[in-house]
């Protein structure tokens, strides 16, 4: 007997991340996720699917692996993990990192080394070292005698969504030789990277970074890394480009970037061969969003691999977002991307070998489990969460294709309630996704599914300023508000003329992000809904200009205009202005360490309300960022799922 979901499902999740082959491409080690309630946190453990024999077994039991990498041989994996106590007296707080190797048929795991700094990444190199991506503090200049509790900035930006006040913070390479017991630090103390890449023996890097002192731009650049030497060059020493990755294919370097020349930040990248400082188009007709921009809610601990292009004996493989799917490509010699993941909605993590693909993806109605394409041919190896969702009773999303406007056709889904009853009316909630360069697809969202539990119809759709459709489709900018929303109307419109158990008087509107902003939008432009959820949401263009991580060049390219030059196009596209128009009773929700859409965006659109005489709530979530629905600790995921339903349950 199936039963509706449940919030608290969520805690009965395994989410996959992080696939990397073995030298010889036989086994696929990955991390598996669970959320841990009584800790308030994710326990995560290193596991080895064995493609020869057909086996998936966990390698690591402590709940507490963090990143790891293969031996040379094969023989050992090496991970970082916060078992045990740190050791290094001379590192700054919790920012110590213990490695510890463990073989990969099993045994006890032993402390190998610790390096007295953050890190985030690990790569095995020749001669018993290994390539570790940093975080290296910066001190300013200047000192502090008296001791003072205080923080300085000198750049910009000086905080980050999700890793809080960074100071003069710079991400680096160094490297720890076993032979030595040493960790020295490789990059300069400027250089800030983003992507890095190895040859092919291990003995130089390809790096994508920015090196800047007070602020750091769109423009970066490519540099090669001698890991033996720690000579570092500049390849693109008079190229303005957003360079995304770089790679060694045949003996040339391979990038993927953009000019963002046509439509901005958000402009779509493309391949290049880079020969001698000049940059050769790949793909000259590629408008395609090279990454996983499919939004959903069921994932954690993903890597972060937009616009990555990885080398192979299938070709240069990426993924790419498609309309309404995102999947494993291949570039084609004239340049097009060719599909080679056809069986999956939306791919979220991947790693690439000589001749087979490894991959975590969303497959129908199920959370993302573990893939391999070899041959032509895609096979699902784990099957996690297969127990848990049959017993669950699902609302399955219908795809519907309508009209919205200036000739656009957009994709949109609705999804009935669970015990849905011919005859009858539903409330209804509008979920707008955020970007607004994301898309949804047909993937599992846990808390639509449990609204439609709940008795709640749910319509979503794709509207323009989103992803998978080209830049025309995707391009905004100085149009927020305008044909988006026009676009969420129509389809609000189609809904409910079309399906008869929509209730039109019982109609909620809900998104975070940009969806939030969105959300902050509509209920100064209309009074038809009842009842809204704006979710760490942008309620003031031009405060936001200094106020988050990218407002500094990310409101002047999409709003078109500083608080200095031109400060009314900002201001024209932001909800506060027109607060006196909203009559919707709102919930906010948002999180104090929420760096991307800050809280005080929060708090103007929720004082403007109260001042108005609008019924209005805010919920404040204490340590969560940005990404509090995604990856925010358990808890506080369901606490918001709770306060979202008790909402719309007391207004629709």
């Amino acid at each position: 007997m199936k039963r509706p979901v449940e919030h608290k499902d969520l805690l009965g999740f395994h989410f996959l991340s992080n696939p990397a082959f073995s030298p010889d491409g036989e086994r696929i080690a990955y991390r598996l996720s669970r959320p841990d309630l009584e800790k308030n946190g994710y326990a995560s453990d290193i596991w080895i699917a064995d493609l020869t024999a057909e086996t998936n077994r966990r390698l690591t039991a402590s709940g507490s692996e963090q990143f790891f990498c293969w031996s040379l041989d094969g023989a050992r994996i090496v991970f970082a993990s916060k078992r045990g106590e740190p050791r290094c007296s001379h590192a700054k707080g919790n920012a110590a990192t213990r490695f510890y190797s463990i073989g990969v048929d099993g045994g006890e795991a032993e402390l190998l080394f610790e390096i007295p700094h953050a890190a985030n990444a690990i790569q095995a190199l020749p001669g018993e070292r290994y390539l570790i991506t940093t975080v290296f503090e910066r001190e300013c200049d200047g000192h502090n005698p008296e001791g003072a509790d205080m923080m300085v900035f000198e750049q910009l930006p000086f905080m980050a969504n999700g890793k809080g006040y960074i100071g003069q913070r710079r991400i680096g390479l160094g490297v720890y030789d076993g032979t030595k017991g040493e960790f020295t630090r490789l990059t300069p103390p400027l250089m800030d990277v983003a992507r890095t890449a190895l040859n092919a023996k291990r003995t130089a890097a390809l790096l994508v970074a920015s090196d800047y002192r007070d602020v750091k731009l769109p423009d970066n650049a490519v540099y090669e890394l001698d890991l033996v030497s720690g000579d570092c060059r500049c390849l693109t020493p008079s190229l303005a480009y957003t360079f995304k990755h770089a790679a060694w294919s045949d003996g040339e370097v391979v990038v993927t970037a953009a000019d963002r020349r046509s439509t901005g930040v958000n402009q779509n990248a493309r391949v290049y061969h880079l020969r001698d400082g000049r940059l050769g188009c790949l793909t000259p007709e590629l408008d395609s969003s090279l990454g996983h921009a499919i939004v959903a809610d069921s994932g954690y601990g993903c890597s972060e691999l937009s616009g990555a292009i990885f080398p192979s004996g299938m070709g240069l493989i990426c993924c790419a977002t498609d309309v309404m799917k995102s999947r494993i490509c291949s570039v084609t010699p004239d340049g097009r991307l060719k599909t080679l993941t056809s069986a999956v909605s939306a791919v979220i993590d991947y790693a690439v070998s000589d001749r087979r693909i490894a991959y975590v993806a969303y497959e129908g109605l199920n959370l993302p489990e573990l893939h391999v394409l070899e041959g032509g041919a895609e096979r699902r190896i784990t099957a996690f969460n297969r127990p848990l969702f049959e017993e669950l009773s699902l609302s399955q999303p219908i795809h519907v294709s309508v009209e919205g406007g200036d000739g656009w056709v957009l994709d949109g889904w609705y999804m009935r309630p669970v015990n849905f009853r011919e005859g009858e009316r539903y409330p209804t909630i509008l979920h707008i996704h955020g970007g607004p360069k994301a898309a949804f697809g047909d993937v599992y969202h846990h808390e639509m599914q449990c609204w439609a539990a709940r008795g709640y119809a749910v319509i979503y759709c794709n509207p323009r300023g989103g992803d998978g459709r080209g830049s025309a489709f995707e391009d905004i900018r100085g149009r927020y508000g305008d044909a988006d929303y026009r676009d969420l109307m129509a389809f609000t419109d189609w809904c409910v003329k079309n399906l008869k158990f929509i209730d039109p008087e019982r109609l909620g509107v809900t998104g975070g992000s940009y969806g939030g902003y969105m959300t902050n939008w509509i209920i100064t432009r209309t009074n038809r809904f009842k009842a809204a959820v704006s979710q760490r949401g942008i309620a003031n263009w031009v405060s936001k200009f200094g106020g988050c991580d990218i407002g500094y060049y990310y409101v002047e390219d999409q709003h078109l205009g500083t608080p200095w030059s031109n400060p009314e196009a900002a201001w024209a596209e932001s909800p506060v202005r027109y607060a006196d128009r909203a009559r919707t009773p709102t919930l906010f929700i948002h999180s104090t360490e929420d760096f991307r859409c800050e809280l005080n965006q929060g708090f103007q659109m929720f004082t403007a309300l109260k001042v108005l005489g609008v019924e209005a709530r805010m919920c404040v979530f204490r340590g969560e960022n940005h990404e509090l629905s995604r990856s925010g600790k358990p808890a506080n995921r369901l606490a918001r799922l709770r306060e979202i339903c008790d909402w719309f349950d007391a207004h629709l």
